[in-house]
């Protein structure tokens, strides 16, 4: 009798923890094949809209510093219009690139938390097909102790994606190998501007 509750408490956890893994899955596993652009969009309404509501942790503006790609992570819906419910998921926007052929408001891909804290789980685009997007991919998103940077990693694959590369030039390798337990570089946040300062301020 002992033995028979240990299975089924063994086997109610495993389904339990199924439906969270499948709750967290659902909405990035939701990414269109190819990408899409919210209609109408302005950075400086997108901005200002974040500037008048409470943010997660990830929430913001953030920069890629090799070439001046800027991402928002927001809980806005792809469709522009509303925002998410507390545990719902977020939506990441291309805001600026220097590939001109994408728009700002092109929804690069979808974020959820995870139960580690800070850590989330994405679903990003990793090619570029004229003015489009394709071939999304499933990454980690490690935020980190000050909510200054995020880290990507691929999930699950030896190779890594520099995002900062692919979207401004196409053309280039945007694919590299990771060493053994390396991380792919990540973005900084430039909004709404972390507490402390990224650099040291020298007097």
């Amino acid at each position: 009798m002992y033995k028979r509750c240990i299975v089924i408490f063994i086997f109610l956890l495993t389904f339990i923890s199924g439906m969270q893994a499948n709750g967290v899955t659902k909405y990035i596993d939701g990414l269109p094949r190819t990408s899409t652009v919210i209609p109408s969009f302005s950075t400086s309404e997108f901005r200002a809209s974040l500037a008048a509501s409470p943010l997660h942790h990830i929430e913001g503006i953030w920069l890629f510093p090799t070439d001046g790609t800027e991402i928002a992570i927001t809980r806005l819906e792809p469709s522009g219009k509303n925002r998410f419910a507390e545990l719902d998921g977020y939506t990441i926007i291309l805001i600026h690139s220097q590939n001109r052929a994408l728009r700002p408001g092109t929804v690069i891909g979808r974020a959820c938390r995870t139960a580690k804290d800070r850590s989330y789980e994405a679903k990003i685009y990793t090619k570029v097909a004229g003015s489009s997007l394709m071939l999304p991919k499933k990454f980690r998103l490690q935020l980190d102790s000050d909510g200054s940077r995020i880290v990507f990693d691929r999930i699950k694959s030896a190779f890594s994606v520099n995002l900062w590369r692919f979207l401004p030039y196409p053309w280039r390798y945007s694919m590299k190998r990771n060493a053994q337990g390396a991380s792919s570089e990540g973005c900084v946040r430039i909004f709404p501007e972390p507490e402390l300062p990224l650099e040291p301020v020298y007097l």
